[in-house]
């Protein structure tokens, strides 16, 4: 295989190709302020030939919510939205915009929205390591806000293991279906729907069969692989080609080998085949080509790249993909994120882009796609130009759009919040720390990637004749262990029959101690060892003082997965409760019973109430995250954002009020603290609706307060969680 430049050194190098373009030179990069109001202008300019105007301006209240959901995908704090409400600053929506756009709570939300484009899926067989860094590695790149056509390249020319690179986990997602992932990058980089073509001619667009198989040549190399420490497999096949061993001796090695590399058995690779291209189907029916014909990489369309070797194609395809002469590329993402922030596209769907597709407003779709280019495919850079405009802040339209294309833009669309943004605004009404990062998750993910990383880099340049010598010992091992083992089940058959339970216990107790001892021997003897020689930089690998040095020393640190033993679970679990309490501290709550209950409430909704960005992906069936219309992850943007009766029926029945309203979440003690019953209410609405009650509110809830006493607030609560006004984004 040929070896690659660096992504780094790729993308300060990609080539001029003289591709067929729409997008124009790439233009200086102009100050944003300029952009906002070319923006402001184009739209002005349709409503003036439509005879229509934009819709007024909307107040702080509603700009501070819509804010806040649009850009970090929860309501804002009291304090925050009580913070902005009171600045006098002509600027101070332009400078919320840049704090937001730079905070953690950008990440959590931008990443559902990628997790849904890209198909992220936890519960992959096999994925136990990929998926966590795949996670890692796109929360990562918009933590460092890096830029779109290097996110892209990135994972197109992703290879090796997923503790050195998580965008592997692209090509896992849809490992062993290379034709498909093919269809999956055509359809979210460059907004063509490609798929049908795979079976035969598109029957509505004008790409063949043998197009999506010139596309599919670019990629199809690309193999994502279940990864044994190579040098085993090496020492494995000479020692099944030695003539002079019995069979026995040959299968009692190769169990060995199993139990050798059970660590890293859940380690995979990905690599480049360069030389392995698509074949046609048995079935092709078209004049240009037979029957199982090898198709070479071609682009569908521009002019195509110069492949002067096989191992050049997966490179000049991200070439070809990112280049600004693409004439797709930058408008995708452009059309893309003016959806996400605006409600509809200016090309609806979003991935269905055709020769004959016209844009809502030509000129603005131009314009944004110029300066998607100009601004570096910077896209944070690229969502403040648009939260910026005068456009942005005026009332959302609630006009029931049948015919998208023909919508002026007269305004941000009325829009029910997503699954992850009603989540992650009750996680808002409970956790002290909404936008937290998922301390322990992370913590466990960098332990595994740094437990396999550790492990398959000290076996690799073990000596073949040593890797032998570590087979036949662990194999001398295995067969005393299995007669041992034989005997043991004798008598655990005859102790159940005979109804001596307590005996039984011990028996399969002593069954569980041999396992663990012959993992235990397996890492004393070769693992341990290896590490002692091979020079390990824990400090890289950015885990808490004391669980490298265990790992290193300890054989029990790493379970048989490779993952953290109960050992090291019981070490990671003090830090979270002194992370807890020193967050308990910093609240500034004296009474030590309140200070313990807290401490442990803080631990629980840490793990099972924090932002969705931190949980499963998708949620689990059931999980009130799945009822409110999140993606499965098996299709590409596959949410749905419609009310449903399972979804009223939560809400009515379900816990979720129960964890909102509970002594100790944010939201309660807000309440307790508020002085009187006027600021109580103020409390309520501030944190629900970022807004005081109205007039006619005041007089409403304070006469039912004479009736129903402190019991009102939880009835307002609950009023205002199942309320329209909550689960739209004005």
């Amino acid at each position: 295989m040929k070896k690659r430049l660096p992504h780094f050194l790729l993308g300060a190098a990609v080539l001029a190709l003289p591709f067929v373009s729409t997008a124009g030179s790439v233009p200086a990069k102009p100050e944003p302020s300029e952009i906002s109001a070319t923006i402001d202008h184009l739209i002005a300019a349709s409503w003036k030939a439509k005879g229509l105007k934009g819709n007024p301006p909307v107040s702080d209240e509603v700009y501070v919510r819509r804010l806040y959901l649009d850009v970090i995908g929860r309501i804002p704090t009291i304090e925050e939205t009580k913070t902005f409400l009171a600045d006098p600053a002509k600027e101070k929506r332009s400078r919320l915009v840049d704090r937001l756009l730079a905070s953690e709570g950008y990440v959590h939300h931008f990443y559902n929205f990628w997790a849904d484009i890209l198909r992220v899926n936890s519960g992959q067989g096999g994925g136990q390591n990929v998926v966590p860094a795949y996670i890692d590695y796109i929360k990562e790149s918009l933590r460092a806000n890096k830029p779109y056509d290097q996110f892209v390249r990135e994972l197109v020319t992703a290879e090796g293991e997923s503790y050195d690179n998580g965008a592997i986990g692209y090509y896992y997602r849809d490992r062993g279906m290379p034709l498909d992932n093919l269809a999956n990058t055509v359809r979210i980089f460059l907004g063509t729907r490609l798929e049908c073509a795979q079976c035969h001619n598109h029957p509505f667009d004008k790409w063949t069969q043998m197009d999506f198989f010139h596309m599919a040549a670019f990629t199809y190399g690309v193999t994502p692989q279940g990864r044994q420490n190579n040098a085993y497999q090496d020492v494995l096949r000479t020692v099944q080609k030695d003539a002079t061993m019995s069979k026995q001796d040959k299968q009692d090695l190769q169990r060995a080998f199993q139990e050798i590399v059970r660590p890293v058995r859940n380690n995979t690779n990905v690599t480049y085949l360069a030389d392995k291209l698509p074949q046609l189907p048995h079935d092709y029916k078209y004049s240009d080509a037979k029957p199982k014909d090898k198709v070479e990489a071609k682009t569908m369309f521009g002019l195509n790249p110069e492949i002067t070797s096989p191992g050049e194609r997966l490179d000049k395809f991200a070439d070809w993909l990112v280049s600004p002469e693409n004439p797709r590329f930058a408008k995708v993402i452009s059309n893309r994120l003016w959806k996400r922030i605006i409600g509809v596209g200016l090309v609806e769907p979003v991935d269905e882009y055709r020769d004959e597709t016209v844009p809502a407003n030509p000129e603005l779709m131009a314009y944004l796609e110029k300066q998607m280019v100009a601004l570096g495919y910077d896209m944070k850079a690229f969502l403040a130009v648009l939260l910026k405009t005068q456009f942005y802040q005026r009332t959302a339209t609630a006009d029931d759009l049948s015919a998208p294309a023909d919508y002026a833009f007269t305004g941000p669309v009325l829009r029910r919040m997503r699954a992850e943004q009603i989540w992650d605004s009750l996680v808002t009404l409970v956790n002290p720390e909404p936008d937290a990062r998922n301390w322990r998750q992370e913590l466990e993910k960098d332990i595994t990637m740094a437990g396999q990383k550790i492990m398959s880099d000290v076996m690799t340049n073990r000596p073949p004749e040593t890797l032998l010598a570590d087979a036949k010992r662990v194999a001398s091992l295995q067969k005393k262990d299995q007669e041992t083992m034989q005997e043991l089940q004798k008598q655990l058959v005859a102790s159940r029959e005979a109804g001596e339970t307590d005996k039984a216990k011990k028996i399969l107790q002593e069954t569980n101690e041999l396992r663990n001892n012959l993992q235990k021997v397996v890492y004393e003897t070769i693992y341990k060892p290896a590490m002692a020689g091979t020079k390990i930089n824990l400090a890289e690998m950015n885990l808490p003082e004391g669980i490298g040095d265990m790992m290193m020393n300890d054989p029990t640190a790493i379970d048989s997965n490779g993952r953290p033993s109960s050992k090291l679970r019981q070490m990671i679990d003090t830090l979270e409760r002194e992370r807890a309490e020193k967050l308990v501290g910093e609240l500034g709550i004296a009474d030590e019973k309140i200070r313990k209950n807290l401490s442990s409430y803080l631990r629980g909704i840490s793990t099972n109430f924090t932002r969705s960005s931190n949980l499963s992906s998708p949620a689990p069936a059931g999980h009130f995250l799945r009822e409110f219309g999140q993606s499965d992850r098996e299709v590409i943007e596959n949410a749905d954002d419609q009310a449903s009766v399972p979804q009223a029926l939560t809400l009515l029945n379900g816990s979720t009020f129960d964890t909102v309203t509970n002594t100790y979440s944010v939201l309660s003690r807000e309440v307790t603290a508020a002085p009187t019953p006027m600021d109580r209410l103020d409390t309520i609405y501030l944190s629900l609706l970022a807004r005081r009650p109205t007039a006619d509110e005041r007089v409403t809830l304070m006469a039912a307060e004479l009736n129903r006493g402190d019991n009102v607030y939880r009835d307002v609560i609950y009023a205002l969680l199942n309320s329209q006004e909550f689960f739209f984004i004005q």
